[in-house]
């Protein structure tokens, strides 16, 4: 039923499309999730970058229901571009394509651009989804964009999308929403600055503080989620 509802959707002008692919998964997320979101609160008036751990494909507009009225610009994988279910379900969502587990210049530069605009960016610093719903070691670029835009960080953290939208490596395409409960925590805006690190000799600085800012996603989650950052 939803593989055909996308079908449907993707033979529509691309305006039309785009106002019924977001009605489509309101009407998807409202019959299947429980959302709880905790410390909306802390969200800032003005720009910031928001860090999250990545579990399913559901994830990003999960947060997009969970950060409003806040705009924000997710950096999503090109791959996402491979399926008729992903492709048309990314329209919901404002992106900036990026090439995952690579150092894709311009998509950071591009990210960069977008906060110094006064515009809100969210990346998911392991990279991927976790298999197993553990976080993974974070990436230099969610450190690199940090610095050279200078916006308050916001950690930002999910549970219970993995169960919702479960991965299907096989065919990512065919992933298929079930009733969950969802969770998202919202932290305490923090700077760059307000984060000690020290590399000693033939240490990664832009690593240790890349690891340094998912300690704090780390913080908010249930200690089953840290994996790396138990």
């Amino acid at each position: 039923m939803v593989q055909l509802f996308f079908r449907l959707l993707a033979m529509l002008p691309a305006g039309a499309r785009r106002k019924l692919v977001r009605s489509g998964m309101e009407l998807i997320w409202n019959r299947y999730v429980e959302e709880h979101v905790h410390g909306r609160e802390q969200i800032p008036d003005g720009p910031c970058l928001f860090i999250c751990n990545h579990l399913s494909n559901a994830d990003g507009y999960t947060l997009v229901r969970a950060l409003r009225p806040k705009r924000v610009f997710f950096l999503a994988g090109v791959k996402l571009q491979g399926t008729l279910l992903t492709r048309v379900g990314a329209e919901a969502v404002e992106t900036i394509p990026i090439r995952p587990n690579s150092a894709d210049v311009e998509a950071f530069k591009r990210a960069v651009e977008m906060l110094k605009q006064g515009n809100s960016v969210l990346i998911f610093p392991e990279g991927t989804r976790s298999r197993n719903g553990e976080l993974l070691p974070a990436k230099r670029g969610a450190a690199l964009i940090a610095r050279r835009a200078g916006v308050p960080v916001v950690p930002v953290a999910l549970a219970g999308t993995e169960k919702f939208l479960p991965i299907n490596d096989r065919d990512m395409g065919g992933e298929q929403p079930r009733h969950a409960r969802i969770d998202v925590w919202i932290g305490k805006p923090f700077a760059v600055g307000d984060l000690a690190v020290a590399a000693a000799a033939g240490e990664d600085e832009r690593q240790l503080l890349a690891d340094a800012m998912m300690r704090r996603v780390a913080e908010l989650l249930p200690q089953a989620y840290r994996g790396h950052y138990s």
